[in-house]
């Protein structure tokens, strides 16, 4: 079972993302987020789909860059969701106070 267990909020503002693939970044917007994955909003990439994906997330706010490591769960239309693997614990916790700020929970 691939559906995160982890609870996840879906984000009221832009927030984007660069996806590489082979070594070029392609922009995404973030839909929801948890500590374990992620929904992106695709926009003008490679019809392929790769098996993983590394992705460069800036921090707003902040001049901080977080680089995580994602695996293809499913992709529907423009749609894809991935889960996160080793997430450093910074970064974890990065992502889960923003699940909250979303929620209104900070």
């Amino acid at each position: 079972m691939d559906r995160r267990q982890a609870a996840r909020a879906r984000l009221k503002v832009p927030f984007w993302v660069n996806k590489y693939i082979d070594g070029y970044p392609h922009l995404a917007e973030l839909v929801d987020v948890s500590e374990d994955g992620l929904l992106l909003r695709t926009t003008c990439e490679p019809t392929r789909q790769e098996e993983f994906y590394s992705l460069e997330v800036g921090v707003p706010g902040s001049a901080r860059r977080m680089w995580l490591w994602a695996r293809n769960v499913r992709r529907v239309g423009n749609q894809q969701a991935l889960r996160l693997m080793g997430t450093e614990l910074f970064d974890r916790a990065y992502l889960k106070q923003l699940v909250r700020w979303h929620h209104g929970d900070a």
